[in-house]
């Protein structure tokens, strides 16, 4: 399934330039061990950028894995500059969840298919307990569904103070058209924040 470009915005500015002030305006999303954010210095909006691509997102002081992380690149155009994002979440966590809902998958199936068997039966060693083993299962996969949805959630609130410092830093408008399929993938793009 192709991915979506979320946000598609003109600037007058060469690309170059966009990037250096893009550059003034964040800090280097790098880890430090002297700060309450895990960040150095102390602009609200970190991120990083290398060549044409940037990532962008905002200075917490607690700890969410699936919060929002804006990517995108600039690229020439007649009039001056597009500049394509998207939003996503770092990999390190969509690579965990798929792992997480695989294995509950793998080991769960057969503990629920035990369990209605045994129910159907009433043959169970454990009759007591086996509720257990048609909710753990259960449990396990939703969790694997909900988990990045809740992290998404509370961290709605970061999207907007994010592209509000991108469109006035590069001065862009957003652009009013259809909604693209995202022919490039980031480099920058790390395992996690």
């Amino acid at each position: 399934m192709a991915k979506k470009i979320d946000i598609i915005l003109r600037s007058n500015y060469s690309p170059k330039t966009c990037l250096a002030r893009l550059a003034e305006k964040i800090d280097i999303d790098r880890w430090t061990l002297f700060s309450l954010s895990g960040y150095g210095g102390n602009k609200p909006t970190l991120g990083r950028i290398e060549g044409n691509e940037f990532r962008l997102h905002k200075r917490r002081y607690w700890h969410n894995s699936f919060a929002p992380v804006l990517f995108g690149r600039v690229t020439e155009d007649a009039r001056g500059t597009v500049v394509e994002a998207y939003w996503d979440t770092w990999r390190g966590p969509r690579v965990f969840i798929r792992i997480w809902l695989g294995l509950a998958i793998i080991l769960g199936t057969p503990i629920f298919l035990a369990s209605v068997r045994d129910a159907i039966r009433f043959q169970s060693i454990a009759h007591d307990e086996l509720w257990i083993g048609f909710v753990v299962p259960i449990g396990l996969v939703l969790w694997g569904f909900l988990f990045p949805l809740l992290g998404a959630t509370f961290s709605t609130h970061e999207k907007e103070p994010v592209l509000r410092l991108l469109e006035q830093t590069v001065l862009a408008a957003r652009v009013a058209t259809p909604i693209r399929d995202r022919s490039w993938k980031t480099s920058l793009d790390s395992w996690i924040g």
